[in-house]
């Protein structure tokens, strides 16, 4: 069985389930979906962080203890999108251009930051705007594979050669391209402003790659070449999130603001 078609296979059983999770009527249906997605991704994060025993216990337990307090409502949220933000802006994309992990003395806290703060953030999204969600989970993944597509066919100069060589500047190019593509028929077909559709493909495409970029550092520094191998083809569901990790931290930061569709 080919690479290609493993990440076909994949992807489809992926979507498939996000798709009903997503346009269920059973709200309870999404937040089990992200919940254990969640659980995965930590486990994940947690092995390529390689911490030391007291760091990994206060990695588990502090996004653990997170999430049922997020669940029974003892605790107002709002802050972890706003700190998830502000590491993805300022630390993570600093990270990337130094070509090194920064902050490492609270690497702990990337299970709270990084993964709790995307399960934060998609779930906020849900409940206040789904469009704004969809279309923002959509840039996402058309980016991603129109880079990959562009960048296998057309590829030539590489983006970050020393922590993904794969990823090339004609791969950025498509994903900005096809993106244009995508955007402009949203804005024809469901009347939404092309400007503001512009504006968020322009935060939300560099920002998944910086996240792609992250995660690949990360994978560096643990000697790995996937997150996982729970997804044929792919590697493993952090592979798969991580440039949803950089941006919808973001994207739920501006609908705070009143960025809404």
């Amino acid at each position: 069985m080919s690479v290609f078609f493993k990440r076909f296979v994949s992807a489809f059983i992926l979507l498939i389930a996000f798709i009903f999770a997503f346009f269920s009527s059973e709200k309870l249906l999404f937040l089990i979906l992200t919940s254990v997605i969640f659980a995965i991704g930590l486990y994940e994060m947690s092995y390529l962080l390689r911490l030391s025993k007291m760091k990994l216990f206060c990695f588990w337990l502090i996004p653990i203890i997170s999430y049922f307090l997020f669940i029974f409502e003892y605790f107002n949220f709002i802050l972890i999108i706003y700190f998830s933000t502000i590491f993805w802006i300022f630390v993570a994309i600093l990270s990337v251009i130094k070509e090194k992990i920064l902050l490492n003395f609270i690497d702990f806290l990337y299970g709270l930051i990084i993964i709790f703060g995307l399960f934060i953030s998609v779930n906020y999204l849900y409940s206040i705007d789904k469009l704004l969600l969809l279309v923002s989970l959509s840039i996402v993944w058309i980016a991603d594979i129109s880079a990959y597509f562009a960048g296998n066919f057309f590829g030539k100069v590489k983006l970050a050669p020393s922590i993904s060589p794969g990823k090339t500047i004609e791969g950025v190019y498509g994903a900005f391209f096809v993106n244009l593509i995508f955007v402009s028929a949203l804005s024809i077909f469901l009347d939404l402003s092309f400007a503001i559709l512009i504006l968020l493909s322009l935060i939300i495409i560099p920002l998944s790659i910086f996240g792609d970029l992250f995660e690949s550092l990360l994978k560096r520094k643990a000697n790995t070449k996937d997150s996982g191998f729970l997804l044929p083809g792919h590697g493993g569901i952090l592979d798969r999130l991580d440039g949803l990790c950089s941006t919808l931290p973001i994207v739920a930061s501006l609908s705070l603001f009143g960025f809404m569709f």
